[in-house]
């Protein structure tokens, strides 16, 4: 039997989810070119800390470890 492993990864209501890393591009780079950089370090911050709470909370679980 296994245990359910939780998301830590918090889903807003808000906005809508990107099917991919290309169409979250596009929206930034619909963006005015100034705010481009600081849109861009965002996604990646915010790529790196989903990818950490994903090793952290589900991967380092046990059941992934066998």
């Amino acid at each position: 039997m296994y245990n359910v492993v939780v998301n830590p990864i918090i889903k807003s209501s808000l906005y809508p989810t990107p099917v991919s890393y290309d169409d979250l591009a596009k929206i930034i780079e619909a963006l005015p070119i100034e705010k481009r950089v600081v849109a861009y370090e965002f996604v990646m911050l915010t790529s790196n800390l989903c990818n950490k709470l994903v090793e952290d909370e589900i991967l380092s679980k046990e059941i992934f470890c066998e």
